[in-house]
């Protein structure tokens, strides 16, 4: 008998594979039969990837970006329905670190070929994130892009680096107040990131001590920004030294509360609010297929 998989379409993602294609690859999958439907509104990938587990579908893949990716993640957390991917979007950062292939046919052909692994999952108050979370200077840029919009559809990836090329300019730390795993900390905040996976962006491995499925999250924070000291710190995270400099906090944590009000807060490049929030990790709340084989530093043993 066919394993059921649903594949969440959204149209409105930057370079969205088309239905017809996805039609067509989907009845190229040897054991499974593949529904797709299309999202019509934020929040809708989440509705239809918890309805599929409910349902008992094996997958759901999630078919665009990172902000779909989260919602089917959202979705999917806590039940035995796996998640899967085919590139879209803007990035897919979770694609492109796992190696999902960029051809959609060969990405669904992992449902037939792949393995499945099981993450832990973020949390930021009430919502999960997969990859990342940050306060204060990256989420402020994701905060003006969402309010945009057109730079982001027009430009894609390079938006990111004009939007955090004026913010660099201008954003300035705070003083901070942070509770880690029950120690309060007291700081000045440039940048905040938690981190579950590693890669950020896709280009970068800031959290480059990060396990996916070892419990934890990895705090980075930053103490001051501008142009020329992004610049010198991109050096030491290309010689994994970042996390020894003075102006950097780096450690791993269960639980994370940024008590100090009206910092900008992103999960997985989703603007989520403001400050004051709590984060915590869910050990082993989502199912994931992978390449067979996959061999990364992001599972333990690997």
């Amino acid at each position: 008998m066919a394993k059921r998989a649903l594949l969440i379409h959204n149209p409105a993602s930057r370079k969205a594979p088309r239905l017809d294609r996805l039609r067509a690859a989907a009845h190229g999958v040897a054991g499974w039969k593949i529904s797709i439907e299309s999202t019509t509104a934020a929040g809708h990938a989440i509705e239809l990837a918890r309805q599929a587990a409910t349902e008992g579908y094996a997958a759901v893949v999630a078919c665009g970006g990172d902000g779909t990716v989260n919602e089917v993640a959202n979705g999917l957390a806590g039940s035995a329905t796996a998640l899967a991917a085919v590139r879209g979007g803007t990035a897919n950062v979770w694609a492109k670190e796992i190696g999902v292939p960029k051809q959609p046919e060969r990405a669904l052909q992992l449902l037939a070929t792949g393995e499945t692994k099981t993450v832990d999952l973020g949390r930021a108050g009430e919502r999960y994130f997969l990859m990342m979370a940050g306060a204060g200077y990256d989420a402020a840029i994701v905060r003006d892009l969402e309010q945009a919009g057109r730079l982001k559809q027009r430009a894609g990836a390079a938006s990111y680096i004009i939007t955090g090329f004026r913010h660099a300019l201008r954003y300035r730390a705070v003083d901070a107040e942070l509770v880690a795993d029950g120690e309060a900390l007291s700081c000045r905040l440039y940048w905040l990131m938690l981190g579950n996976t590693r890669s950020y962006g896709g280009v970068l491995n800031l959290a480059h001590m990060a396990k996916a499925d070892d419990g934890k999250l990895e705090l980075l924070v930053l103490s001051r920004g501008g142009i020329l000291r992004f610049a010198w710190l991109m050096l030491f995270v290309l010689l994994k030294r970042h996390h020894r400099r003075r102006d950097v906090l780096y450690r791993s944590v269960s639980t994370l509360d940024v008590r100090t009000a009206g910092l900008p807060v992103q999960i997985d490049g989703e603007y989520l609010g403001e400050t004051p929030v709590s984060f915590s990790i869910a050990p082993a709340a989502l199912r994931v297929i992978v390449p067979r084989g996959l061999r990364s530093p992001l599972f333990s043993g690997g």
